[in-house]
């Protein structure tokens, strides 16, 4: 492994959608999931509306963490 890949810095991207769908991806380039959030905020079927991007230094434990836990309601 090259010594830079280990202290590379990470971003993670969260691209909040309708009926609380999140997306999360990291990837060590900004300016790329820039680039991938506008392109999923412009899909046809309009699902997505918003997104975030944040350096993180643990993005491999944030992609694993739930961001809403769903509990169904049954009427």
């Amino acid at each position: 492994m090259q010594e830079n890949a280990l202290n590379s810095e990470h971003f993670v991207l969260k691209v909040s959608g309708k009926h609380g769908l999140i997306f999360k991806t990291k990837h060590n380039d900004h300016s790329y999931l820039e680039k991938v959030a506008k392109e999923m905020l412009e899909l046809p079927d309009g699902h997505f509306t918003e997104y975030e991007i944040h350096s993180s230094d643990h993005a491999n434990e944030e992609m694993t963490h739930p961001e809403y836990l769903i509990h169904p309601t049954f009427d």
